[in-house]
């Protein structure tokens, strides 16, 4: 037999209201979704200044006159061999912030 939200035995330990302008989560849970935002904010800063960074360092190996063509192409191969961290860490993103929305949709239906 289900449970209503107002029965004590319907409601989720993990996730309660507790009046109308607060909710009680799990400290347990709570850290874990803290850890999986700070662990996104730092992916996706890293990344954004690798990105950043290696742009900038592309745009000033093609307009460079003093490096001539052979060492160009090198340094643009070097180059795109970094620019593989950007798509992995946005990944790697993506699947942090899923994993914490799947967590905050199960604390919700509870």
């Amino acid at each position: 037999m289900p449970h209503t939200d107002d029965c004590p035995c319907g409601r989720s330990q993990l996730f309660t209201f507790d009046g109308t302008d607060k909710i009680v989560i799990d400290r347990q849970v709570f850290k874990h979704l803290l850890g999986l935002v700070c662990q996104s904010t730092d992916i996706l800063a890293n990344a954004r200044h690798r990105e950043i960074f290696l742009e900038s360092l592309d745009t000033y190996l093609t307009e460079a006159t003093a490096l001539d063509d052979s060492d160009c192409f090198r340094a643009s191969l070097l180059l795109d061999a970094y620019y593989e961290y950007v798509p992995a860490s946005l990944v790697l993103l993506s699947h942090v912030l899923d994993e914490a929305y799947e967590l905050m949709r199960g604390l919700k239906h509870d």
